[in-house]
C-alpha cells in the first residue's frame, strides 16, 4: 500500500526521546504511513535504536548522514526520499497524538489545503501533567485558513500571549505543491528554519488551515532555551526579511508592510545585540563599538536589547551560571 504521509524525523543525540517519537508514529490511527528517519551524525545509541526498530517494522527507513549539517539538511534529505501524497515533520523528542495524521489529513483534503496544522501541545518535561494547547481559544477556536499577514504577526511575542508563535507549528504539507514550486529548507542556517519554509510556501500561494485540537506533543526542554542564534543566522533572516518586505511594497499592502517591518525590528534588535556581545567577548573593542553606528538605530537597538536581558544577566551573576533569553 502506497504511503499517505511521510514522516520525516532528523534526529541528533536523541537516543533518550526517539522510541517514544516513533513509537507515536506507530500507533497513527492512519495506517497508509512511511517513516523515514534522518541521523545527522549522532554520537549516542539513536541509530542503533532506530535501525532495530526498522527492522521489525517495514514503514521505517534509516538514513544517515556522514557529517552533522543541521535539520535543514536532514529535513531536506528525507523530503528527497518521500514518497508520500503529505509530508509531515516529527522532532526527534516530540510526539503526536494517536489520531493526528488521520485529522488533519481529512481536513487538508476537504478544504484543498497544501499545508495544515493543528495545535502545539506544550509539555514540560520536567511536569508533563502542566501540558497546554500553544495557541488559546481566542485566536484559534475552530478550523480556519492562515494567511501570511497572520503568520508574520504570530511570529512576534505578544505580551498579552506569551509563548505563541506560529513558527514552531507542524503542518502536514502536500509534497506535490513542494516539488513544483522548488520549496525547500534553506540548509545554511540552523533558527527559524521552518518560519522561513512556511513563509515561502505562503508567499507562493499555498492555501493553510488549521485546527484547534491539540495533536503535536511539543516537548518543553529545560536546556532548549539555550540556543543562541548567530550573527550568520540573523543575518541569513534579515535578508529574507527584506525580500517579504520589498514584495509586500510592490503588492501595494500596507498592513503586510508594517507588519513585516515590525518583525524585522525584533530580529535586528537581536542581530546587532548578538554581534555586540560577539565583538566585545573577543575583545573586539573597536569593531564592537563601530558597530553601534552601523545603522542609524543600531545603537538603540543594542541598548533595547541590553534592557531586555538585563534580568538573565543579573540571575547569571546571582547563580553563577549564564542562560541567555531567547530573541
Amino acid at each position: 500500500m502506497a504511503p499517505v504521509v511521510s514522516v520525516i524525523v532528523p534526529m541528533f543525540d536523541a537516543a533518550r526521546f526517539v522510541a517514544e517519537a516513533i513509537g507515536s508514529v506507530r500507533a497513527q490511527t492512519l495506517d497508509a504511513i512511511e517513516i523515514i528517519v534522518v541521523d545527522d551524525a549522532s554520537t549516542d545509541d539513536g541509530p542503533v535504536m532506530v535501525a532495530a526498530m526498522a527492522a521489525a517494522d517495514a514503514r521505517i527507513r534509516l538514513l544517515r548522514q556522514p557529517v552533522n549539517r543541521g535539520p535543514s539538511a536532514a529535513r531536506n534529505r528525507g523530503i528527497a526520499m518521500a514518497t508520500g501524497r503529505w509530508i509531515a515533520l516529527l522532532d526527534a523528542d516530540d510526539a503526536y497524538q494517536a489520531d493526528r495524521l488521520a485529522r488533519l489529513v481529512a481536513l487538508a483534503e476537504a478544504r484543498g489545503a497544501d499545508l495544515c496544522s493543528d495545535n502545539l501541545l506544550l509539555v514540560p518535561q520536567d511536569a508533563p501533567s502542566e501540558a497546554r494547547p500553544m495557541i488559546p481559544a481566542a485566536l484559534l477556536s475552530g478550523d480556519r485558513a492562515l494567511g501570511l499577514a497572520e503568520f508574520i504577526r504570530r511570529n512576534v511575542a505578544d505580551p498579552a500571549r506569551p509563548g505563541v508563535n506560529f513558527g514552531f507549528l507542524k503542518p502536514i504539507m502536500r509534497r506535490d505543491f513542494l516539488r513544483v514550486h522548488g520549496i525547500a529548507y534553506d540548509e545554511r542556517v540552523r533558527f527559524a528554519e521552518d518560519f522561513a519554509l512556511y513563509a515561502d510556501c505562503l508567499r507562493a500561494g499555498a492555501c493553510w488551515w488549521m485546527s484547534p485540537e491539540p495533536g503535536y506533543r511539543y516537548r518543553v526542554r529545560p536546556d532548549s532555551l539555550t540556543q543562541v542564534q548567530t550573527v550568520h543566522d540573523l543575518g541569513l533572516l534579515r535578508r529574507r526579511q527584506a525580500v517579504l518586505l520589498a514584495e509586500a511594497r510592490t503588492a501595494g499592502d500596507p498592513e503586510l508592510v508594517r507588519l513585516i517591518r515590525r518583525h524585522m525590528r525584533v530580529v535586528d534588535r537581536c542581530y546587532h545585540y548578538r554581534a555586540f556581545t560577539d565583538d566585545m567577548k573577543a575583545r573586539r573593542f573597536g569593531q564592537g563599538i563601530g558597530g553601534l553606528f552601523a545603522s542609524p538605530r543600531a545603537a538603540l537597538l543594542v541598548a533595547e536589547e541590553c534592557f531586555r536581558q538585563f534580568p538573565v544577566i543579573a540571575r547569571k551573576a546571582l547563580r553563577g551560571g549564564y542562560r541567555r533569553a531567547p530573541c
